[in-house]
């Protein structure tokens, strides 16, 4: 996540650059931990074109997560992007029992679990507490995505760190106890802190001193000698991160010995970082799985034959992801296993087995610039046939989509034409690619929640979407005003971009506290497993009433109650009220209360006394939570929207901004409209395939 938009920064540096002890081994925990299954993809039937592969349990119930991007365990010395020392220890040992204090030096404070000695429901959940996924699992959030770094993994080439492995091991148990799932995530922002900000009065016109934020060792970093700063103020316009991020498509070779990296190249050693993450955790069914990169950017468009973010995520991204799965999984795809000389030879073999990964999902990204559009600028189509791929796109309505950069507000805003928008473009290019589609970034400032948050997680549920909103706890200067779930506050401005913040770098920040708004927004009744097929479902968050409706598969057999393994699970969060009822092919078996006080209704489907008007109906049972009815015609589910009409739409919007009478609106839109010309391409390689779309946005 970056707090800047990407503005396609790929065109304008263009023009510059012509502690578990083993394996999957439970963390000792109290008593009552949690048991989560492994899940996996399932890919609907072609009698059914417009839904999306999803996420099930091993009883083939859907599941729809809702979570959490848990920072504090990334680079921790943002303003000592020189390599100084750690903010916060890496020793697991150093958080047993105990939380070391949050800095004003780092946006985020350090990742805790105090009372993790303690039973599930025995731990505190009170601001300042440290039991970071208690109060999680009060939120009812049910997975994690744990930003983590390759310059912490691998600090020097070819070697992978064990502490730092230890210290994942021992988030991962603490998630584990509380029944939470984690991601693994590979996570960059600008390439790495290890960019430092070019000299004053070095930089060109327009482009003030910036360096990178977050992700590769130094060792790692090769930027041709391009400057480190921001045109336009915007930190992910950097020459410097830009031809850095060229480097790793064109794996760069890495002097010296490899150590225990599969190869000499930079892809080779990041494979090799990812490898030692799945080789401690393969066993776990607590890790769903890994995402292979945080928002990846083109980088350099100077490299011919590559003249857009089309031929970038053609030629450089998808050819990487194909590699790690290769490399994590063993998928062959018909292909000959490379030989040492030619592991980089994309297309001609496939990288050679490196990890035994089986069960758990491989996470992708589409380019970051998918976040200004809200729609992916690639040809979706998939890169591998492992069966358990799961497309991770970031969807910022209104917060980074281009829109506000042009000066637009949510409420004004005439692109992305609706929330829903980048879900339907999403769902279009996870079915293309055979995934199922999880977003693991969305948000804004928690100032602006009751129009971007609100319509962000209503359009979730509009389109089934699972979620990790950015981010779990954060320091900001007012409080409640910050992109955090729980917030901390402090005098001193803090960056992440290796700059000097402002204030007093000895202020202690403030107990967190967690947002109400994010509370009211987050804290949502939700499906957590579903038997048959999701038609809809609506969580009111004004008047905390819920409604689901489900069709059950032709033939299908009655869920015996007591069976909560085989039954529809809806969760309800601490404190919302209402009577859980059913109606049509289902009965309500249990309704649990929780010592936190969330409930857990399990809902037995029943057989069809009359089997023969399976296919004439649109529903066959409804669960409805609260003072609401069942609706009198059936919920609408939302149709994917594919990229031709996606395209379409945002280049209507440019236009009628370009005609603006807010001559300020009018000057951004002319350097948008000119940016996005250039990254499009001339041509929509899409249209020239004849693909096609399935409905119209809106």
């Amino acid at each position: 996540m970056r707090r800047s938009g990407v503005l396609l920064a790929a065109m304008l540096t263009a023009g510059l650059l012509a502690g578990c002890s083993s394996p999957g081994a439970p963390t000792p925990v109290g008593s009552g931990a949690p048991v989560l299954p492994y899940l996996h993809v399932v890919i609907p039937p072609a009698s059914a074109p417009d839904r999306t592969p999803y996420l099930a349990d091993p009883a083939g119930r859907e599941v729809i997560l809702r979570g959490v991007a848990a920072v504090g365990m990334q680079d921790v010395a943002y303003p000592d992007a020189n390599g100084g020392p750690a903010i916060f220890p890496v020793d697991p040992a150093a958080y047993a029992g105990t939380c070391p204090t949050a800095s004003p030096l780092i946006p985020q404070p350090p990742l805790c679990e105090v009372e993790a000695a303690k039973a599930e429901f025995s731990q505190s959940t009170a601001p300042g507490s440290g039991d970071d996924f208690a109060q999680m699992r009060q939120l009812g959030f049910d997975v994690v995505r744990l930003v983590l770094n390759w310059s912490q993994l691998e600090p020097t080439p070819g070697t992978y760190a064990p502490t730092y492995l230890s210290r994942v091991a021992q988030v991962v148990g603490w998630a584990r106890q509380q029944g939470i799932y984690v991601i693994l995530d590979m996570h960059q922002d600008q390439y790495s802190r290890f960019i430092l900000p070019a000299p004053a009065g070095t930089t060109p016109a327009g482009c003030s001193p910036s360096g990178g934020s977050d992700g590769a060792p130094a060792w790692a970093v090769f930027t041709d000698g391009k400057p480190a700063c921001a045109f336009e103020g915007q930190a992910a316009l950097n020459p410097a991160s830009s031809a850095a991020f060229s480097e790793f498509w064109h794996n760069h070779p890495v002097a010296g010995n490899l150590g225990s990296s599969p190869g000499p190249g930079l892809q080779d050693h990041y494979i090799g970082a990812l490898t030692a993450l799945a080789d401690r955790f393969t066993g776990d069914p607590t890790v769903l799985g890994y995402e292979i990169m945080n928002e990846p950017q083109p980088g350099s468009l100077a490299y011919p034959p590559l003249t857009d973010v089309y031929q970038a995520s053609a030629q450089d991204l998808y050819p990487f992801y194909k590699r790690v799965t290769e490399a994590l999984t063993g998928v062959r795809d018909g292909m000959a296993t490379c030989t040492s000389t030619v592991v980089y030879a994309s297309g001609t073999c496939a990288y050679p087995q490196e990890a035994n990964v089986s069960q758990q999902a491989v996470f992708y990204e589409p380019m970051a610039d998918r976040n200004l559009t809200d729609f992916s600028i690639e040809v979706s189509a998939p890169f591998s046939s492992y069966p358990n791929l799961v497309y991770a796109p970031h969807v910022y309505t209104h917060a980074f989509t281009a829109d506000s950069f042009m000066g637009y507000t949510a409420q004004n805003s005439p692109y992305p034409p609706s929330y829903d928008f980048g879900y339907q473009t999403a769902m279009a290019e996870a079915q293309a690619m055979h995934s199922a589609v999880l977003t693991t970034e969305f948000g804004d400032n928690s100032g602006s929640d009751a129009d971007v948050l609100a319509g962000e997680t209503a359009a979730q549920d509009a389109t089934q979407t699972g979620s990790t909103v950015w981010a779990w706890k954060g320091l900001s200067g007012v409080a409640g005003d910050c992109w955090c779930v729980r917030g901390l506050t402090t005098s001193y401005r803090t960056t992440s971009d290796g700059t000097p913040g402002s204030g007093d770098p000895r202020t202690v920040p403030g107990p967190d506290n967690l947002i109400p708004s994010r509370q009211s927004l987050l804290a949502r009744i939700e499906p957590r497993a579903v038997v048959g097929e999701i038609v809809g479902y609506v969580y009111d968050p004004t008047v905390r009433t819920f409604v689901l409706e489900a069709k059950l598969p032709a033939g299908f057999k009655t869920v015996a109650t007591g069976d909560h393994g085989a039954e529809t699970l809806v969760y309800i969060p601490p404190g919302v009220p209402g009577t859980v009822s059913v109606s049509g092919q289902a009965k309500v078996d249990t309704v649990v209360t929780e010592p936190d006080g969330s409930r857990l209704a399990s809902i037995a489907p029943q057989a069809d006394p009359t089997p023969n008007l399976y296919s004439l109906r649109a529903v066959d049972y409804t669960v409805t939570v609260g003072n609401v009815a069942v609706p009198s015609q059936p919920l609408t589910p939302l149709k994917p929207i594919g990229e031709l009409q996606a395209r379409a739409a945002v280049t209507t919007a440019l236009a009628d901004a370009a005609a603006s009478t807010d001559p300020a609106i009018k000057a951004k839109a002319a350097l948008a409209g000119a940016l996005a010309g250039f990254i499009f391409g001339p041509s929509d390689p899409n249209a020239a395939a004849g693909t096609t779309t399935t409905t119209t946005p809106g």
